[in-house]
């Protein structure tokens, strides 16, 4: 594939993943090839491509002659993503530390800063954008640049559910003082603690009822579980 044709790949991807991730193709949407297609102006054969990457993700759902959906999101993906995340993003707290600088806390405090200007302008994309700034501050200053890309790569599911989170009152504002509690932590070379606050700041195991009530259309239930998978070649399989 030429480099032309590899940026439109990439572009069309990059597009319909940040649409599904941030909500504005809600979990359940049906979309096509050719609606994606005549939307972005391109053949068809870019879209195919970022369909099977986002397909490897489990963002969208392919089912044979019949459909493509943006999959509905699974709090079991989510709790294997928060695993992950919380396993690399624990343990770079002390290298972290070891190359701490007051420049670098000045920066994680800003980010703090613009996320409680997010909030009160009500943009939950803003409110998640600074929120990943200030995580993925923690693996730049360890060095460990390649496990946050890692994390940003196979955590869609889990970033949904942060996005809906943020919608319910008195969450947000929870978050935000976590991050403070954290960095306090930080500051006081105490990574024994910021460890601990980051385990229970990270799992969104506790707002799982609630997400559930308040957006019930977007979860997948017990009787859809196992329905349907996608192989790592992006060919749909029936279980």
């Amino acid at each position: 594939m030429s480099q032309v044709n590899d940026s439109v790949q990439n572009s069309v991807y990059n597009a319909l993943r940040e649409s599904i991730i941030n909500l504005n193709l809600a979990p359940g949407t049906a979309i096509s090839e050719k609606e994606i297609s005549l939307k972005f102006s391109v053949s068809r054969t870019p879209v195919r491509e970022a369909f099977i990457h986002l397909s490897k993700e489990g963002l969208i759902r392919v089912i044979p002659q019949k459909e493509t959906q943006v999959s509905l999101i699974d709090l079991a993906r989510v709790e294997q993503e928060f695993f992950m995340r919380k396993s690399l993003e624990t343990a770079v707290q002390e290298p972290f530390l070891e190359n701490a600088t007051a420049e670098r806390f000045g920066e994680l405090e800003k980010l703090l800063d613009l996320q409680t200007q997010a909030l009160e302008k009500n943009s939950a994309i803003d409110f998640i954008k600074y929120d990943d700034t200030f995580h993925k501050t923690f693996f730049e200053g360890a060095g460990q640049n390649l496990c946050w890309e890692i994390i940003s790569s196979m955590s869609g599911h889990y970033y949904r559910v942060r996005m809906l989170i943020v919608r319910i009152s008195g969450i947000a504002e929870e978050k935000i003082q976590c991050h403070r509690n954290i960095l306090d932590a930080l500051k006081n070379h105490d990574p024994v603690k910021s460890r601990k606050l980051l385990c229970g700041h990270l799992t969104v195991k506790n707002e799982e009822s609630l997400l559930r009530q308040k957006f019930p259309e977007f979860f997948i239930t017990e009787n859809q579980k196992d329905r349907f998978d996608v192989d790592f070649g992006g060919m749909p399989r029936m279980e």
